[in-house]
């Protein structure tokens, strides 16, 4: 006896994702659009003829919308499993919905997927996408959705600009709010009064946005500064060097770059990760070391405690070199503007391989100044909000130029 379920009602735009062929869709949504909506329906249909869906976000609090929705559809049917404990849903055709959250990796790995949702897909770590999901859906051929609000221009944003070509896998879509019927235009009309244009045009208008006061106005993620392809590790004659930048709630950023031996840098790995301890910092920063012969980390020079611990292991990492005596803006300024000149140069001097520095290209995109008013004196150090890929990039720039002797004001011993 057939399964009789009352799907969710979709409108036409999202009716028109759900029926293209492509296999890889990616949907930059405005608030309200109705993305979960969508996806709820998505994965639900694959469960019903048999297959397995996934829905990964970046916590299981971003989670906890999609769960309730595909939930209350189990819900309707005789004989489904709701496993509240696992997050799983088990349909009496043999098929699966799963939720997992992408701060737990290592449950990411293992089973083959046939429908693949990635919630708030601008918020997760892109590893997680290329190194645990997407082979995950090579041996059953399975397709993936990638929904979310923009967040800069990051990963989500190229696999946007790579659904945008005519042909291929990938279809992408820009959805704003105003396209959901179910939402009245008035409250969205009124909640462009209430936000700045930046905002409205990332949250509402689904726009990848570069902010007001951005720090670094030469670097863009679709530019010359960023590179996917053509990672040659044998160019870089002069060596490799890295930097890092600690925290524990905020990011740890540990970053490696060669050298072309022609006055140019390029960052070609990283480790961005929250919550790291001491013993992992040291052991990324060995594993790092021996991978890449690194010459010489230049680390946060506010935390003299860990590289002493860094130091005892065997790492050769020394403090970023500083101005003293209060003169912490001045510093930060000069570094901004030697990181600047080399992004801005043509070629770039500064460059940095995209599958492996998401985190670190976000911030390069995302740091800038806080708005002045009107008559204010304008500020010389930026917001301390994504600035930990900044600090991580600025620190390899200004020990990198101090070894090489290239002049430089922000440098004092």
């Amino acid at each position: 006896m057939p399964l009789t379920v009352n799907m969710p009602r979709l409108h036409a735009g999202q009716e028109e994702v759900r029926n293209s062929s492509a296999r890889f869709k990616v949907l930059a949504c405005g608030r309200r659009w109705g993305k979960t909506q969508l996806c709820s329906a998505l994965a639900f249909e694959r469960a019903l003829l048999g297959g397995l869906a996934w829905w990964v976000a970046p916590s299981y609090d971003v989670a906890k919308i999609g769960w309730r929705k595909v939930g209350r559809l189990a819900g309707q049917i005789p004989g489904a499993s709701i496993l509240k404990s696992d997050r799983e849903i088990l349909l009496p055709t043999g098929g699966r919905i799963v939720i997992r959250s992408a701060e737990g990796q290592k449950s990411l790995r293992g089973e083959g997927i046939d429908t693949l949702i990635m919630d708030e897909a601008p918020y997760i770590d892109e590893r997680v996408w290329t190194a645990d999901l997407r082979p995950a859906l090579a041996d059953r051929k399975g397709n993936a959705v990638f929904i979310g609000t923009p967040n800069g221009r990051n990963w989500f944003y190229r696999l946007y600009r790579r659904g945008q070509e005519s042909g291929g896998d990938y279809q992408s879509w820009q959805l704003t709010s105003y396209t959901n019927p179910f939402v009245a235009d008035s409250e969205i009309d009124a909640a462009k009064g209430d936000s700045p244009e930046w905002a409205f045009r990332q949250e509402y208008m689904a726009e990848f946005v570069t902010f007001e006061g951005k720090v670094y106005k030469s670097f863009d993620p679709a530019g010359p500064n960023v590179f996917d392809e053509g990672l040659d590790l044998g160019r870089y004659r002069g060596g490799f060097f890295g930097a890092m930048d600690f925290g524990f709630r905020n990011p740890t950023v540990l970053g490696v770059a060669g050298d072309d031996g022609d006055d140019g840098l390029d960052v070609v790995d990283s480790v961005y990760a929250s919550g790291m301890k001491s013993p992992e910092i040291i052991d990324h920063s060995l594993r790092l070391t021996e991978e890449y012969d690194i010459i010489q980390w230049w680390a946060d020079p506010s935390d003299p405690g860990m590289i002493a611990e860094l130091q005892a292991a065997g790492v050769p990492v020394i403090a970023c070199p500083r101005v003293k005596g209060g003169l912490e803006n001045s510093w930060i300024k000069n570094g901004i503007s030697k990181v600047e000149s080399m992004l801005s140069a043509s070629p770039p001097r500064l460059r940095f391989y995209g599958p492996n520095c998401a985190g670190i290209i976000n911030d390069m995109d995302l740091y800038r100044y806080s708005e002045v008013r009107s008559g204010a004196p304008e500020k010389e150090a930026p917001l301390k909000v994504d600035d930990h890929g900044c600090d991580k990039v600025r620190y390899l720039v200004e020990g990198w130029s101090l070894m090489r002797a290239i002049p430089s004001e922000a440098v004092v011993l």
